[in-house]
């Protein structure tokens, strides 16, 4: 597989990997896998993302630093 990087706000995201996971009606949808470098301390942390998405928000903290609705300082 060939290395797929994205941006978002400055923060490098790269597609290591996908998935096939099962939807509640039975059809099959397929899940991209990221790998990033938390805004706060640095560390390298996953996401998920549906492949079928047209909207490209990512998170940008990892477990421990998440902070949901408060903004990255640049």
């Amino acid at each position: 597989m060939t290395s797929i990087v994205k941006e978002f706000a400055g923060q490098r995201y790269v597609r290591i990997g996908e998935f096939k996971r099962e939807r509640r009606d039975g059809t099959l949808a397929t899940v991209l896998r990221w790998q990033s470098h938390c805004a706060e301390c640095g560390d390298p942390f996953e996401i998920t993302t549906p492949k079928a998405s047209s909207k490209w928000q990512p998170n940008r903290r990892c477990q421990t630093h998440k902070r949901p609705g408060v903004r990255v300082k640049s």
